[in-house]
């Protein structure tokens, strides 16, 4: 049964909580017959300077990760106030949903939902979520980070997108346990599409898979371990870390990118080759078994256990596993990630 449009009465009692607190009904964008409300957009400040320590997320991190904060929030400061914007669904069931959108300077938004009987309780949950715990800035990059209230007040991330010179790198994280990350990353100015490497986010650990070149961009994945709390932990840092890592890689001529992860590039061309070396292992090993002293020779353990060790492995890979010689690494020659119009 499709639920009654909102009456007067209704808005107003629903409006309430909000305009107690200085917010105000947007009635042009508001919608009676979806049960919508949406309020006007106000600016959120973020912390002044002589205050962000009293931040609780930087006071309960490592002094490092404090000063990393510390950096972010006065990047994100310069950039000027937040543009918030709230919208109250009712479901006509008892059950409502309330969206903060905050938008920033760059066009970034991120979102905040709770869902519960009560608008009033709602508000104060997404009003305890300070805005600055959904951005986060440094040289050359902003990172967006949308999250979702459920049960208790422990936002749970849902979705990063990480705008870094003309590149936007979406994480998408799934609520179901053990399921890894998606990542998209799209091209954002005209142009030549940029030449990435297909191990751009794969040097940065075994738990990211390398890019799939795809007609609207590229794809990958990103392990994700635990609960809802840790995997929004490692989201969260994950997403940090690869915003440095585009910021900075895509600053430099791509033989940089060589020289400084040549060591992890060579690292994952051994992953991808995992499923290749496990046939080709377990011939050997059949092969050259007969050769060993079986009672006295301790290499016949290991070599016996080599082939089973390769398997384990390539369940272990983000992506599925292909037999592949995958091309060994080398120093690019280009003086740009960004090919030259008409190449």
């Amino acid at each position: 049964m499709t639920p009654q449009p909102l009456t007067h009465h209704e808005i107003i009692g629903l409006a309430e909580p909000f305009t107690r607190g200085g917010r105000q009904v947007d009635l042009a964008a508001s919608n009676r017959l979806e049960r919508r409300l949406v309020f006007k957009r106000a600016e959120r400040a973020l912390q002044p300077a002589d205050e962000r320590s009293a931040d609780p997320a930087a006071a309960s991190v490592a002094a490092p990760l404090a000063a990393s904060l510390a950096a972010s929030l006065a990047a994100l400061a310069d950039t000027g106030p937040l543009t918030e914007v709230l919208h109250l669904d009712s479901f006509g069931t008892g059950t409502f949903r309330l969206t903060r959108t905050l938008t920033h300077a760059s066009g970034l938004q991120a979102t905040l939902e709770a869902m519960g009987p009560e608008p009033a309780a709602l508000l104060a949950r997404v009003d305890a979520v300070p805005p600055q715990r959904q951005f986060r800035a440094g040289p050359r990059f902003v990172v967006a980070r949308s999250y979702a209230l459920e049960g208790a007040a422990t936002p749970v991330l849902r979705r990063g997108v990480v705008q870094a010179d003309g590149l936007n790198l979406t994480m998408t994280v799934s609520a179901v346990r053990g399921v890894s990350a998606d990542i998209t990353l799209a091209q954002t100015t005209p142009g030549p599409a940029l030449a990435l490497p297909e191990d751009l986010l794969a040097v940065l650990g075994w738990d990211w898979a390398r890019l799939i070149r795809k007609p609207a961009g590229w794809a990958s994945k990103m392990r994700l371990r635990g609960g809802a709390a840790r995997r929004t932990h490692t989201a969260e840092a994950a997403l940090d870390r690869a915003a440095a890592h585009l910021a900075q890689t895509l600053a430099e001529p791509p033989a940089r990118f060589h020289e400084r992860h040549v060591a992890a590039r060579r690292g994952v061309v051994l992953r991808r080759a995992i499923p290749l070396m496990t046939p080709v292992l377990l011939v050997i090993t059949v092969l050259a078994l007969p050769r060993f002293d079986v009672d006295n020779s301790p290499l016949w353990v290991l070599l016996y256990h080599v082939p089973t060790v390769c398997i384990l492995l390539s369940f272990r890979l983000q992506e599925l596993p292909q037999f592949e010689i995958p091309p060994w690494p080398r120093r690019s020659q280009a003086v740009s990630w960004r090919p030259a119009s008409g190449t």
